[in-house]
């Protein structure tokens, strides 16, 4: 190989492992922020039964380099815990109309 096309050569691989090395980053982030927000949904007692399972999925998915899928679960799971924060939100108050008086 001549000495400039193997200069681009590792430059390529260089910059494609660097955004692999982006990528596997912002995943480790949206798995740590879906994590935060599953232990305040638990916290505030309204864990939803599926959303530490979609975290375990995607870490599993994550180890077999699955990463699209990886990210697809952690999504869902992010979203159960907002949910389950906007419910406890709700339930926080809503429970006044039902006591009977």
């Amino acid at each position: 190989m001549a000495p400039a096309r193997a200069s681009k050569f590792i430059i390529t691989v260089a910059i494609v492992l660097l955004a692999a090395c982006s990528v596997a980053d912002d995943i480790d982030a949206r798995l740590a922020e879906a994590e935060d927000l599953l232990q305040q949904a638990a916290e505030a007692g309204y864990e939803w039964l599926e959303t530490a399972a979609l975290l375990e999925q995607a870490r599993t998915e994550m180890a077999n380099g699955n990463l699209d899928s990886a990210l697809a679960l952690i999504e869902k799971a992010q979203f159960q815990a907002e949910a389950a924060l906007i419910q406890a939100e709700h339930e926080a108050e809503a429970w006044r109309s039902r006591v009977l008086q």
